[in-house]
């Protein structure tokens, strides 16, 4: 359902509203339960299921990004060769300075 135009705002509403525990199923379901599911690579790929990913990156707990981070990481590579893979990039990247900004100490 993420690949379809209508669809995929149904999913991003579902994964906005929903409570915790829909969420999590939902993200569950969407990560798969292996790093060989290439059904996330075809969604970060696609033009409209990449804005599901995003969403997932925006409202997904600390664990549940770390681990859609490093399944983005392993594509960053492919991705950046796709229209769409790429808003994925620029999101993977601004997520990662903020993270490593966040784990430095700050100096005075």
């Amino acid at each position: 359902m993420s690949q379809h135009k209508y669809a995929s705002n149904v999913v991003e509403k579902c994964l906005e509203h929903g409570d915790t525990a829909e969420q999590e199923l939902l993200i569950e379901e969407i990560l798969g339960q292996s790093e060989e599911n290439d059904n996330l690579l075809t969604m970060m790929k696609d033009q409209f299921a990449n804005y599901v990913v995003q969403k997932i990156l925006e409202i997904s707990n600390n664990r549940q990004q770390e681990a859609l981070l490093n399944r983005i990481k392993v594509h960053l590579h492919a991705l950046k060769k796709y229209t769409y893979g790429k808003h994925i990039v620029a999101r993977f990247e601004q997520l990662s300075s903020e993270g490593s900004q966040a784990s430095e100490p700050e100096t005075a």
